[in-house]
């Protein structure tokens, strides 16, 4: 996975390079941005993994996916990293598409 110091250019090009097997223990959050729409989605990377080839990347799962409620492509996804649900400490959240990945 990307080196804590790199850029966020950098990062997000190392996480969406990445293989899924690669970040087991992690989350990836998902949305289609359309209005009405049933929102935002988190998937373990771990079941992801399952679905798919053991060689996807990130990049290709999501250029994959498709919103179960419209049917449209991924418009904007996050790498969600951090605590398990007991722990006190706040996950962190990495901009890999969309609006906030641009900024």
């Amino acid at each position: 996975m990307a080196a804590a110091n790199a850029s966020a250019r950098g990062q997000r090009t190392a996480i969406l390079s990445s293989p899924l097997r690669e970040l087991t223990g992690f989350c990836l959050a998902v949305d289609c941005l359309t209005p009405g729409c049933r929102g935002e989605r988190v998937y373990s990377i771990t079941a992801l993994a399952a679905c798919y080839d053991g060689k996807a990347t990130v990049g290709d799962v999501l250029r994959m996916m498709r919103c179960a409620g419209c049917g449209k492509p991924v418009a904007a996804a996050w790498l969600v990293t951090g605590p398990t649900l007991n722990e006190r400490v706040r996950s962190r959240r990495v901009a890999l598409l969309g609006p906030e990945a641009r900024g």
